[in-house]
């Protein structure tokens, strides 16, 4: 058995005759409109309209795409967002009852398409008037969605919330009229090409050739009129016995049925009558699979009432007829209980659910829900059992609210010892899911006092979950390891033992040891027979594969555990956690702006009552990708509210966690002391994470080996930790041999924030280690990693180095202008006093010069020493260096220039030169390869306007032939030879520079023009 596929969106069928003019009109109103009602009576073509409309202009890409939900025989809210999630691909969020409607909300304000809501008039009036209002967007702003309410009558007063909302808001409406008369004569054609005989035929046909039945025939289709209804009526009164018998199983199943199980159980007449029905638009076909068609289910069965108990006979003997064929069908499973249910036979049906474990894990959790929900109200006696059942079902889909309401339905029975035990059991590990240990603890003690005898494993194992959550970690593994014994032959217990075991290492981020244990839990609930495990495997299995950098296998795990329900309604990884593990997975890779534009709105979207330890952990991760981003105050605010959860009595496993995400947030603000704090605060107690331990040595002055690292990912932390550490210390060679490995880690594990690290401390190392063509190539790849992905902190480190480099190369102006990018690029929290200082150092003109509190950058501007103080600068050529006073230039130069106290220097002497010398020998020296011509001196040094050769030639030479003999006392061979271009240039083998007062920014670096005098 299989679901018929109610609502997924199909053109099939769609056809449209004598609608042109309104399928027209239909087409303007959606278009400019969000919400359209469309409106008539049964039968007058509205969703045929309405569909191929929309399919129509979604094509054509005038309206978002189309989407489908028929709302026929929805009851609740529950069953509204549950049909609309279908239709818009997702799966249901598992919330209570009282965040129903703003979970509708969310879904809608998500989505983009055109959303048709069919049989509207059957559904909860309030949670559609709440869905639309938020559908509507304010001042007439572009809105995603649209919707097109289909509905039988007018919206209108009698409507309640929903007729209100509609007149307040003036909603577009469509009345589809009849058919005209040759619209009607194209469909009649059109039904007889389709059938292959005229209507005259049919009626010749089905009369036998009676005159009477002939005039009846006649009188009854001109009684009936226009009324659907009463045409719809006579037709179910005029079948055959048979196939009315057959009506009544189709639409008491609600879920497609094959014909070979139809005829083997309702008899040889079962194809005629099938036949018969189609005819009558009552039974839909696909393949070997009937069903009765959903939009019908409503009119039809206000007019036949409930099922009587023959049809739940025939039911049951269907059920349990595919149950043999098919042990592992869920919807039989489900038929033949709700079968044996009505029937009266309660304590029946929960022994069939709980012999066909892999059915029943398979089924949808709204099926289930129903299912057991009506054993539970047909029999008070099974009604413990059968909420209990639910219960632990709703605990394994991960939907805990909906396991504590279910408990809390069975307050008001009278339980018996074992069944009170169970209840209590299930209730505090629900309290325990949630984050709730202090509650959890209460319910655990009332479950000892009513213990049965043999029954204590599933008390232990709560007890040590709260111990977990205390951060007791190793007393309650030693309380689960006990156990081993005695659960290794349930497999529901050893499965639930192996994941609490995950779990601890999960949160103490010993993540090898995690995912073994989630594989044995996995392995322990598959021994049940193929049977769906426990919510809490996969998430901690995703988890641990994240933590161990297998990024790739962690994406299939969740893909899989997610795409391999998508059947089956909200089972596995619901929609909130997917996405939330996406965002985790995008953290990981290093997509940390992507990881936030998913994440962050999930994470708000997550029910205050949702999970905390899930709250916690999710807001981790949302507050790395923050530092990683540069975005330091919304870093804090996520720490924060991991916390809060915190500080909650029972969660002190997450403490730790919560100061080593404070000691990172103060190491990225240059806050070191306070990082090293918090680092050793986190590591004070049981929880020993391998991770934290990396980070506090990282932080930690003191001269200590690196811990040691359990698997490859700690390792090549422990590696790019080292290296950075190494960069601070001032071991260069250290710092790129380690940088080194741990870049080749992150680059095969994909984790691109990492490997941007790694490539920016090698790039580094390499810069202070005088190999600028490896330190360039590094940097190069780290700044375009960091550009892509939005890694700022990183990214305006990339500049200092670059600028380090430019320094050092003599190269000011690139100098200046990394610093100057890093200072416009940097966000007001990064602006740091360490980078305005490297700025004003390196006459960088800045407008806006208001540096922040904190000292992001300041730990390695300094190392690189661009911020040191600057009193003169050195020029060789065009190359140009910033030194302090008492500093040594970047090399030994033959003459040095000394401009402010008009003296030229050797290894030998040092000499005053009379100013018009000074100023030929500074030319000399700045002019490089491209030497100095007679003209150039003349109209630099002389400060004339126009040269004249035979005029002006022979003061030149006068004054570097002076020049040439002056220096003759400080240097024993020329320091300056002419060219054969006539150009005067330094001599090949001196090297010549020139030193002068550095003002920063304020410096022209010009050079001087001298008068002759």
């Amino acid at each position: 058995m299989r679901r018929s596929g109610a609502f997924a969106w199909s053109s099939s069928g769609c056809q449209v005759i004598g609608r042109e003019q309104v399928a027209a009109q239909l087409a303007d109103l959606i278009r400019a409109h969000a919400v359209v009602a469309v409106v008539g009576p049964l039968g007058i073509g509205k969703t045929e309209l309405v569909r191929w409309v929309v399919q129509r202009e979604a094509a054509a890409g005038r309206v978002p795409p189309p989407a489908y939900a028929s709302l026929s025989g929805v009851d609740g809210a529950r069953g509204l967002v549950e049909r609309t999630a279908r239709a818009l691909g997702r799966r249901r969020p598992p919330v209570e009852s009282s965040r129903l409607v703003p979970s509708l909300c969310a879904l809608l304000t998500s989505a983009t398409c055109t959303l048709v809501w069919d049989d509207a008039q059957d559904a909860v009036l309030d949670a559609l008037a709440d869905g639309l209002e938020a559908v509507m967007a304010p001042d007439g702003a572009e809105t995603r969605l649209r919707i097109v309410l289909v509905a039988r009558d007018a919206l209108g007063s009698r409507h309640g919330p929903l007729g209100a909302w509609a007149e307040r808001n003036e909603v577009a409406s469509l009345e589809v009229p009849p058919l005209d008369a040759a619209a009607c004569r194209q469909l009649i054609a059109t039904l007889e090409h389709r059938r292959g005989r005229s209507l005259h035929e049919e009626a010749i046909l089905a009369s036998g050739g009676n005159p009477l039945a002939l005039q009846l025939a006649v009188a009854a289709g001109l009684a009936a009129g226009s009324d659907p209804m009463v045409g719809l009526g006579r037709a179910i009164d005029a079948l055959p016995a048979g196939a009315r018998a057959l009506l009544f199983v189709l639409l008491a199943a609600e879920t497609s049925l094959r014909d070979v199980d139809l005829r083997a159980v309702c008899g040889s007449s079962t194809a005629s009558d099938l036949l018969l029905l189609a005819s009558h638009a009552l039974v839909a076909r696909d393949g070997d699979r009937v069903w009765f068609p959903p939009p019908m289910m409503g009119p039809v069965r206000s007019l036949v009432g409930p099922p009587q108990p023959v049809t739940w006979e025939v039911l049951e003997a269907l059920a349990r007829r595919a149950l043999a064929g098919a042990p592992d069908d869920p919807e039989a499973l489900l038929l033949a209980c709700r079968a044996l249910a009505q029937r009266g036979c309660a304590p029946e049906a929960l022994a069939l659910l709980r012999g066909h474990v892999a059915a029943r894990a398979a089924t949808s959790p709204a099926a289930l829900e129903r299912t057991l929900g009506e054993i539970a109200r047909g029999d008070t006696a099974a009604a413990a059992e059968a909420l209990l059942a639910l219960a632990r079902e709703q605990l394994r889909w991960g939907d805990f609210e909906a396991a504590r309401r279910t408990l809390d339905g069975l307050s008001a029975l009278e339980l018996s010892a074992p069944l009170a035990y169970r209840r209590y059991i299930l209730r505090a590990e629900a309290l325990v899911r949630a984050g709730e240990p202090a509650s959890a603890t209460q319910e655990l003690e009332r479950a000892r006092l009513v213990t049965p005898p043999g029954s204590e494993i599933a008390l232990e194992e709560g007890l040590a979950d709260l111990a977990v959550l205390r951060g007791d970690l190793s007393g309650a593994r030693r309380a689960l390891l006990r156990l081993a014994r005695s659960t290794r032959s349930i497999p529901s217990l050893e499965g639930r033992r192996a994941v609490s075991l995950g779990f601890s290492y999960i949160l103490e981020e010993r993540y090898d040891r995690a995912l073994a244990w989630a594989r044995k839990a996995r392995e322990a609930y598959r021994r049940r027979g193929e049977a769906a495990v426990d919510i809490l495997v996969p998430i901690v299995e995703i988890a641990a594969l994240m933590g161990l950098d297998q990024i790739d296998r962690a994406m299939e795990v969740a893909t899989r555990e997610a795409a391999a329900r998508t059947s089956r309604d909200d089972r596995g990884l619901g929609q909130g956690t997917a996405i939330i593990f996406q965002a985790g997975v995008l953290f990981r890779r290093g997509q940390l702006e992507e990881a936030m534009r998913v994440g962050e709105p999930a994470f708000c979207a997550l029910d205050r009552r949702a999970d905390r330890i899930f709250r916690a952990r999710v807001a981790h991760y949302l507050a790395r990708s923050a530092i990683g981003l540069g975005q330091l105050e919304r870093a804090e605010e996520f720490i924060r509210i991991a916390a809060g959860v915190a500080a909650e009595p029972g969660l002190g496993v997450l403490r730790p966690m919560c100061e080593m995400d404070f000691a990172l947030l103060c190491e990225a603000r240059g806050e070191r002391k306070e990082a090293v704090d918090r680092s050793r605060r986190a590591l004070s107690g049981a929880w020993q994470s391998p991770l934290a331990r990396v980070e506090a040595w990282a932080l930690d002055d003191r001269d200590r080996p690196p811990p040691r690292a359990a698997f490859g990912a700690a390792r090549a932390y422990a590696e790019l930790r080292s290296a950075e550490r190494a960069l601070e210390t001032g071991d260069l060679a250290q710092a790129d041999s380690a940088a080194a490995g741990a870049e080749v880690w992150y680059r095969r594990a994909g984790a691109l924030y990492e490997l941007a690290r790694a490539q920016l401390a090698r790039g580094e190392a390499r810069a202070r280690l005088g190999q600028p063509g490896e330190a360039s190539c590094a940097i190069a790849s780290c700044a375009s990693l960091s550009e892509r992905n939005g890694y700022l902190p990183i990214l305006l480190c990339a500049h200092l180095v670059r600028a380090f480099l430019a320094e050092r190369a003599g190269d000011l102006e690139d100098c200046a202008a990394e610093l100057g990018s890093a200072w416009r690029r940097a966000t007001p929290e990064l602006r740091d006093e360490a980078l305005l200082r490297a700025c004003s150092r390196a006459g960088v003109r800045i407008d806006d010069s208001v540096a922040c509190s904190l000292h992001p950058l300041a730990s390695r501007i300094a190392r690189l020493g661009l911020d040191r103080p600057a009193r003169f600068v050195i020029q060789d050529g065009e190359r140009r260096w910033i030194l302090d006073t008492g500093e040594e230039p970047p090399g030994r130069f033959d003459l040095t220039v000394v401009l402010d106290s008009g003296r030229v220097r050797s290894e030998q002497a040092d000499l005053p030169l009379p100013p018009q010398r000074l100023q030929l020998l500074e030319q000399l020296a700045c002019s490089g390869a491209g030497g100095v011509s007679l003209e150039d001196f003349y109209l630099r040094v002389w400060g004339g306007r126009e040269y004249h050769p035979l005029r002006h030639r022979n003061a030149v030479y006068v004054a570097l032939t002076r020049l040439r003999e002056s220096l003759g006392a400080v240097l024993e061979r020329d320091a300056f030879v002419e060219g054969p271009d006539g150009r005067y240039r330094i001599a090949p083998d001196v090297r010549a520079a020139v030193r002068r007062s550095w003002m920063g920014g304020d410096q022209d670096l010009e050079l001087r023009a001298a008068s002759a005098k």
